[in-house]
């Protein structure tokens, strides 16, 4: 075997052994993202991230090719009215789960690139803290309107 192959093979099985690792501790459930108004630059992914391991696990940031920029949120009541505030991670306890819905923790897509209608697939590519990246497939869905949603930031 050439020294190149073998380089290219040790590099393989290192990377999707370093992937398989990553992706054991966190896993994702019911990801989607909500359909947008037509008038709408800003969309919202929800999920619920799960962590079997035994360390807390930090979600640093976010990227897509689908979405100028990407950011976490967390929506807060102060004096009967809904507030956004900015997070710079997603915390997910050890052992414990982060459920990312309307009225709590979100992802918010800012600026599409083109426009994303129910139906379409979107590759969200998830930073870790200890520097992995869990990539997802998140399919787009149409909203179900009620009382907890929120269309506007």
């Amino acid at each position: 075997m050439k020294l190149h192959q073998f380089l290219a093979l040790l590099f393989a099985t290192l990377f999707f052994s370093h992937s398989a690792i990553a992706e054991s501790t966190l896993t994702f459930e019911g990801e989607w993202i909500a359909e947008a108004p037509p008038s709408s630059r800003v969309m919202v992914a929800y999920m619920t991230i799960n962590n079997a391991s035994d360390q807390i696990a930090k979600i640093v940031s976010a990227s897509s090719e689908n979405f100028k920029s990407i950011s976490f949120h967390q929506t807060q009541q102060e004096n009967d009215m809904a507030k956004m505030k900015h997070m710079s991670t997603l915390t997910i306890a050890a052992k414990g789960k982060l459920v990312l819905e309307a009225g709590s923790h979100h992802i918010m897509l800012f600026n599409p690139v083109k426009k994303l209608k129910a139906g379409d697939q979107v590759k969200l590519d998830l930073k870790l803290e200890n520097g992995d990246v869990v990539n997802l497939v998140v399919p787009v869905k149409k909203q179900q309107m009620d009382h907890n949603s929120h269309m506007h930031h």
